[in-house]
This record gives structure tokens, C-alpha cells and sequence, in this order.
């Protein structure tokens, strides 16, 4: 079975190019999209096994796009195929990729034959093998159970607190942001691809944003339009071991500043929510009052 590449680029010419050489090697299927917002729904529509970016994606820079799929989809093989000095906004993301092409030197069928040695060897990229660290941790805490506890209440109070109209706190898999309670907002799934948090979740402290729809890693999102929020604060739930396993998070309809207060008291319901957490781990010794 060949492997699906996606390649995002704003130049029509570019995407013909690299696409017919990628199907040209019978190994790889190529799709394309020439913007941050058609690559996301590609990537919430199908099954991809590696993207490439070009030095332009139509909504936003290419960076945008390596910081998107690096979070949306950590465990993608992730490559840059551009010049060097279009793409100089990429390498602040080094951790992020998997390897990158200067498009001066490398020919687009000298870029389908990398492509198809490099995902044969598969070898993960920093943010891949951290990402799998953190599935596991996931995987130590009894979700479904866990979504029965009285999250709706805790996220209620961090509404009023923060005076935000939405909140909720999540557990980020794999594919999904799976909501264990939510206020102001009536929904218990979300693919990953089309999740703020999932963004947050290797921040050291929070992640803030003042306006989601003046972001290009999120302006693309329909739902947020949607529903009309406009700004967000989360926080990570940190598992003993440092890993991110969701977010507490509060959005507003208006764009909004979120100072050090308002981070404080969102980390302190972020605590709370992982003491309810803990105490679905199979090992009491975990719990946070079992000392």
C-alpha cells in the first residue's frame, strides 16, 4: 500500500509539479492543498502518513502550517520542501520536522525518492517520541469512568471566576479532545485537527491567545466562528510524571488580554481536575491523598 503525502503550498505550479513526481514513484499518493485551513481538513478527512510544506501556504506562513501539523499530529513524518530563504521562518520549529529540502538543490523527483526512503525508515522526530510518552500517560487514567465525575460543576466555577461565558476541561488523544465537562458549551468531542488545546498541550506554562481569529493557526477554524469565541486560556493537566494529558481551559466571545491572575486561578482548577483524575488510577499509591 503506497503511503499519502500531503503537500501544502500556495503556488499552483509547485503543487503540480511535486505531486506528479510523488505518484510518479508508485509508492506515494499525493495530496495537495494550497492553504493552512485545506490541509487541516485533509488531515481531520483522511488518513495521511506524512506531510510536506512548501515555502507558502494562502492563509499564512509556513511555519504556521509546521507548528499546526507538529501539534495537531505529532506523530506525522514532517517535512519542508522550500528554499532556504523562504522558508526561514521554519527553522525556529527544527524540533518539529523530520528533515527539510532546499528546493534550489533538490529536483521534485529527487524529493519523491527522499520522501519515500525517509518514511520507510520512519525514524520519529523528538516531538513524535514525546508525544508517545504522553499517549501512554493517557493511557494509565480510566477515562470513560472519569467523564462520569462532576467536572461540569468545577468548570462551572471557572467560568464565573474567570467571568468567561465557556468552559472546559479535556483529555487529548491520539485523534480526538474528548470533553469530561464542559460549561457554556455543549459539545463532547472534537477532532483533534480542529482543537485549540491540542496546541497548549507542551507549553511550560499556558497557552493564551487574544484573538483566534487574528491567528492563523486557528482563523481557519469554522467552529470557532461558528460558536463565536474569539479568545483562550488553557492550561495543562500535568500527570506526575510531567505529562500533558489535557487542557482546563476558558474561551471568551470578544478577544481578551488573560494577565498572571487569571493564569494563577486557572492553574489552580487545573489542579483540582487532576486530583479527580488521579483518583480513577488503578494504583492508589497515585492518588493525590493517598500519602
Amino acid at each position: 500500500m503506497s503511503s499519502i503525502i500531503l503537500y501544502a503550498d500556495a503556488d499552483a505550479g509547485q503543487r503540480t509539479a511535486v505531486s506528479e513526481e510523488l505518484e510518479a514513484t508508485r509508492r506515494l499518493s499525493p495530496v495537495t492543498a494550497a492553504s493552512l485551513r485545506a490541509a487541516r481538513e485533509r488531515l481531520a478527512a483522511q488518513r495521511v502518513d506524512a506531510v510536506v510544506v512548501g515555502a507558502t501556504v494562502a492563509d499564512g506562513a509556513a511555519a504556521d502550517l509546521v507548528t499546526t501539523v507538529g501539534s495537531v499530529a505529532p506523530w506525522l513524518p514532517l517535512f519542508v520542501y522550500a528554499a532556504d530563504g523562504d522558508a526561514a521562518d521554519t527553522t525556529a520549529h527544527e524540533t518539529l520536522l523530520t528533515d527539510r529540502y532546499d528546493a534550489e538543490e533538490v529536483s521534485p523527483a529527487a524529493l519523491a525518492d527522499e520522501l519515500a526512503a525517509a518514511i520507510e525508515e520512519r525514524s520519529p522526530t523528538p516531538n513524535a517520541e514525546r508525544e508517545t510518552d504522553r499517549l501512554t500517560a493517557v493511557d494509565g487514567y480510566d477515562i470513560p469512568t472519569a467523564a462520569s465525575l462532576p467536572f461540569d460543576r468545577l468548570t462551572g466555577l471557572a467560568a464565573d471566576v474567570l467571568d468567561a461565558p465557556v468552559s472546559f476541561v479535556s483529555v487529548i488523544t491520539d485523534r480526538e479532545q474528548q470533553l469530561l465537562g464542559a460549561s457554556g458549551l455543549d459539545v463532547g468531542c472534537i477532532d483533534r485537527a480542529n482543537s485549540v488545546c491540542t496546541h497548549g498541550l507542551h507549553e511550560e506554562s499556558h497557552l493564551a491567545v487574544t484573538d483566534l481569529l487574528a491567528d492563523p493557526r486557528f482563523a481557519s477554524i469554522g467552529e470557532l466562528r461558528e460558536l463565536g469565541l474569539r479568545s483562550y486560556l488553557g492550561v495543562p493537566l500535568r500527570a506526575p510524571g510531567g505529562e500533558s494529558l489535557g487542557m482546563f481551559c476558558v474561551m471568551d466571545t470578544e478577544a481578551r488580554e488573560y494577565d498572571e491572575c487569571d493564569v494563577a486561578r486557572l492553574r489552580g482548577f487545573a489542579r483540582t481536575a487532576m486530583d479527580m483524575l488521579s483518583l480513577q488510577r488503578p494504583d492508589p499509591l497515585d492518588s493525590p491523598f493517598g500519602a
